[in-house]
């Protein structure tokens, strides 16, 4: 298989970081969205890169102006996917007509914003189970890209989970399937389902998303490089907080509890800048649809 790479976005509302650290939610403006899409976007264009949005999307009927950007991110030539339609983090455990219309209604909703069929499908949380791929199967996607299988990650997410409950503070993330943990990181089927893992660094599986890259910065960019380098299929992860300024943007400071959060957005457009300009010249970029049919052919053989 040649080289090639994939650059995507979860476009994560702020009203779901609330309820990812126990807060209350009623305090969420629409930062991401119009700050931190928008960005994305004007970075993509000036990088000559399209990349994948990963839109929740009941979001478009909560905000006109989230609506109008989706548009616009679609007419200029970026793949908009599915994030579900409200974003339920324990959608794995719930019952099969939920899950179905959780996945149904958000390809529906979003195909229409689009001007054509969506093709593929996030779940919340990095989890996925038997009864998703079956409802994404029927709903009429082609592929997922759900899987993070990153141990240092979900460990230490699980920690953070652990010493929220402690302190009295419940997430709304959960725990999920351990096997997570060694699932493969190349593409392959699942119930009949391609899934494209998001990328995680040979070896011991560090994540390579966009909230370690922004807290590692350009050094631990450099240490990753040669790691990078021996990976033919690339599939980076960014979240639309990524490209927020806490100050700049008015965001609540309890929201410090994010990573993403804690650089200075011109340290933070720096660094995704320096990857993506780097995985345009060395893999070559597309949005995951596109890709979908090659790699389904090397998961195949």
């Amino acid at each position: 298989m040649h080289r090639c790479s994939a650059v995507n976005v979860d476009i994560d509302s702020l009203y779901l970081y609330y309820r990812l650290h126990g807060l209350d939610e009623s305090r969420a403006t629409n930062a991401v969205w119009e700050k931190g899409v928008v960005r994305f976007a004007e970075l993509f264009d000036e990088v000559d890169v399209k990349a994948t949005f990963y839109v929740v999307s009941q979001d478009l009927e909560r905000w006109p102006r989230a609506r109008q950007i989706c548009a616009q991110l679609a007419s200029a030539g970026h793949e908009i996917g599915s994030h579900t339609d409200s974003h339920p983090y324990d959608l794995i455990h719930q019952d099969p007509s939920t899950i179905a219309a959780e996945v149904s209604r958000s390809r529906e909703l979003l195909s229409e914003v689009r001007g054509a069929p969506v093709t593929g499908f996030r779940a919340p949380g990095y989890h996925m189970a038997p009864a998703v791929y079956d409802a994404i199967r029927a709903a009429g996607y082609s592929y997922s890209s759900s899987l993070f299988p990153s141990w240092p990650y979900h460990l230490a997410k699980w920690g953070v989970m652990a010493s929220m409950r402690l302190r009295g503070k419940r997430s709304k993330a959960i725990v999920g399937d351990p096997k997570i943990l060694v699932a493969s990181r190349k593409p392959h089927f699942r119930r009949d389902v391609l899934e494209l893992p998001v990328t995680v660094l040979p070896g011991i599986r560090f994540p390579f998303i966009g909230t370690s890259l922004i807290a590692f910065g350009h050094r631990g960019y450099s240490l990753a490089k040669p790691l990078l380098n021996r990976l033919d299929f690339v599939n980076l992860e960014f979240h639309g907080i990524d490209m927020c300024d806490l100050h700049e943007d008015g965001i609540d400071p309890a929201l410090l509890k994010q990573p993403d959060l804690r650089v200075p957005l011109t340290d933070k457009r720096a660094i995704i800048k320096r990857t993506l300009s780097d995985l345009r010249e060395r893999w070559g970029v597309a949005t995951l649809e596109q890709l979908a049919p090659l790699l389904a052919s090397g998961a195949r053989n």
